[in-house]
């Protein structure tokens, strides 16, 4: 693909994206206001928890990423009609295998529950265990979605992509008025309508992701043959995952040593330092992957880091001068969001505190996206374990150094450098293997820093001009001043990919304009 269908592939995704933030966003608040922080929603949240942990080890860590560079390598190497016969064999396999887990799940939850909530009273226990076996099925989803979003990106198919996390969305919060408020089936009606959802978006998938096999000879193996690669590879990803929520984990022991109310700041300065990634992170990995991939199996180094050089301008260009604007105007966009009721000054002073942190490394985050995607193509096992491991030890190491000097800021300070280190290191050592870093690259992406840098000091400065103003005036203000500050310079220096952007933006909102005024 060219950059101006990058963009709008990228711009689909972080479209489907945005809109399905704003519907749980919604539904929280709607699920909020029903059952507040009552034993049931205790019961409700831990039970939605252990799915989500399957979620992330199985879909966002392991199969997502590793099944779309190895499809697309098996189709390279062998055609399509075997790389369907892989494909489909490995979803009957996975579902038969979550079928099969879920008797063994059902009889070791209540002593999971137990352990994972010690101190909740017998009956909301109880409540857990029954809301959790509600959702179990929820897995099949979980484990198979990966290989059916892998194959629609595969064929640059996005709009299933974009759509398949819109609709959970939407069928979540449609699920919400007819389980809870029409049929008033409380915690359970929420959490069976959880499930509704989720096997609505799995017809969906499938068949989004099976009418790419029209035409197609294939045939099921029990044991497919290429199996073997897929189950080489799992393994290192695996712990690339649990090392990731390690480091949640040690994060969050820390900042629970700095008084009442440090891990609450944590959690709402971490949810808004993510909605960038959510939103666009997620579409730049999306739309890099299928072409990137393809160009390795077929051994195009010089297209490949075409590629690669491209997604990382392009994901620095648009996560830079967020990350820039985030650090001056977190408390205006804090108090604005949150500070009312209980929640007071001191509360958006500790939040805005962890959003600059993070937001210090949310660029090379959006990198290290990137490199965790790109890693399977070049088929290595070493790689994911070492920056893993750096990535970790360098965030616990920091935690130490920072915390008494920066409390909370110390210890988000310390994971974004964790996770600069995992982009930075894993950068060069792609750009080592594709042997083609350019100086132009080094170049724009060092305008873009400085570009950035610029962007925030001027909405540093607009924010400090406009104190005796409202919050809201000072975060509109700030942000407009600074982004416009970014997006001249980012013309006038002619950063890689603003004149691609800029030729989107056109093509998808001033010509329709324009064609509208011509008819009239």
């Amino acid at each position: 693909m060219n950059s101006a269908q990058l963009w709008r592939a990228t711009g689909l995704i972080a479209l489907a994206n945005g809109a399905a933030l704003g519907l749980q966003f919604f539904t929280t608040i709607l699920i909020a206001r029903a059952f507040g922080t009552s034993a049931q929603m205790d019961a409700y949240a831990l039970a939605v928890s252990i799915p989500e942990s399957f979620q992330y080890l199985l879909l966002l860590a392991t199969l997502s990423v590793l099944f779309t560079p190895l499809w697309i390598d098996l189709r390279a190497r062998r055609g399509d009609a075997e790389a369907w016969s892989m494909a489909l064999s490995l979803l009957l396999c996975v579902t038969a295998g979550v079928i099969l887990l879920l008797p063994i799940l059902v009889w070791l939850m209540p002593q999971l529950i137990s352990l994972l909530a010690p101190g909740f009273p017998p009956a909301t226990r109880a409540l857990a265990v029954e809301l959790s076996d509600l959702i179990l099925p929820g897995l099949i989803y979980y484990a198979t979605a990966g290989i059916l979003l892998g194959i629609c990106y595969a064929h640059h198919d996005f709009r299933i992509a974009a759509l398949n996390t819109f609709l959970l969305a939407a069928l979540n919060l449609a699920a919400f008025f007819i389980f809870v408020q029409w049929l008033g089936g409380g915690v359970r009606g929420l959490m069976v309508g959880r499930l509704c959802a989720l096997a609505g978006v799995e017809i969906f998938l499938l068949w989004g992701a099976l009418r790419h096999a029209r035409g197609v000879k294939w045939r099921v193996h029990l044991f497919h043959p290429e199996f073997r690669v897929v189950l080489k590879f799992m393994p290192p990803y695996i712990f690339g995952a649990f090392s990731g929520q390690l480091a949640l984990i040690i994060n969050r022991a820390f900042v629970s040593t700095l008084g009442t109310g440090s891990v609450a700041a944590w959690g709402y300065g971490q949810r808004l330092a993510d909605i960038p990634l959510a939103i666009l992170g997620a579409a730049f990995g999306a739309t890099f992957l299928p072409d990137f991939s393809a160009q390795i199996a077929t051994n195009e180094r010089d297209a490949a880091s075409t590629s690669w050089n491209r997604a990382v301008v392009r994901t620095s260009l648009t996560l830079a001068p967020i990350a820039a604007l985030l650090i001056p105007l977190a408390v205006p966009l804090i108090t604005v969001l949150f500070q009312r009721g209980s929640f007071d000054a001191n509360s958006t002073q500790a939040s805005a505190l962890v959003l600059m942190g993070l937001a210090v490394g949310l660029p090379l985050r959006g990198v290290a996206g990137l490199v965790v995607r790109g890693m399977p193509a070049f088929k290595t096992r070493a790689l994911p374990i070492v920056l893993s491991a750096l990535s970790t030890l360098t965030n616990l190491v920091l935690d130490f150094a920072f915390i008494g000097a920066f409390g909370l800021f110390g210890i988000a300070l310390a994971a974004s450098i964790g996770d600069a280190m995992f982009a930075a290191v894993g950068t060069i050592v792609f750009w080592r293997w594709l042997k083609t870093l350019t100086d132009s690259t080094r170049i724009t992406l060092a305008k873009i820093c400085g570009a950035a840098l610029l962007a925030g000091g001027g909405a540093f400065f607009a924010q400090r001009l406009l104190e005796t103003y409202s919050p809201l005036a000072q975060l509109l203000l700030g942000a407009a001043f600074g982004a416009a500050i970014f997006l001249l310079l980012a013309i006038a220096l002619d950063l890689g990919e603003t004149r691609a952007f800029l030729q989107f933006v056109q093509q998808r909102v001033m010509s329709p304009r324009l064609r509208m005024k011509k008819s009239s």
